[in-house]
């Protein structure tokens, strides 16, 4: 039986490494940590993949994700009003956020500062940086 016991347990280590034996699954994008000053939101975002193929689409769909607050982990509160701002840091696992650089970053912030303007109900004010450069947001 011992040997039986350790060639299930070397059957299994060669799978894994074989397999990569990762727990990272990919899937959606999710928030790590959030925290606001006045009604600016600073995010740490979790990619939850590999790598980002196209870095403008991806900050398009972090930005949607964020106006309709689908975010698993983390739900703003919308008690004060809804974000004027959204500074992004991002990094493709979790794993990555200590000691790394984001992957990149995503700024959705208004042209012109406005207390006023917030994400849902003033958008044509807002302007979409990645990595520091204007996008086009549509």
């Amino acid at each position: 039986m011992k040997g039986a016991g350790r060639f299930a347990v070397l059957a299994l280590l060669v799978c894994c490494i074989g397999s990569g034996c990762s727990s990272k699954k990919e899937g959606e994008p999710d928030l790590l940590s959030s925290f606001s000053m006045n009604r600016d939101e600073n995010l740490v975002v979790i990619a939850n993949r590999n790598e980002i193929e196209d870095k403008d689409e991806f900050a398009r769909l972090l930005v949607r994700m964020c106006k309709e607050n689908s975010f698993q982990s983390i739900k703003f509160s919308t008690d004060r009003g809804y974000a004027t701002s959204l500074d992004m840091r991002v990094y493709l696992w979790r794993d990555e956020v200590e000691g790394h650089d984001p992957v990149m970053t995503v700024e959705y912030k208004p042209e012109e500062w406005n207390p006023e303007y917030d994400i849902i109900n003033h958008p044509e004010e807002f302007m979409l940086y990645v990595d520091g450069e204007l996008i086009e947001y549509e």
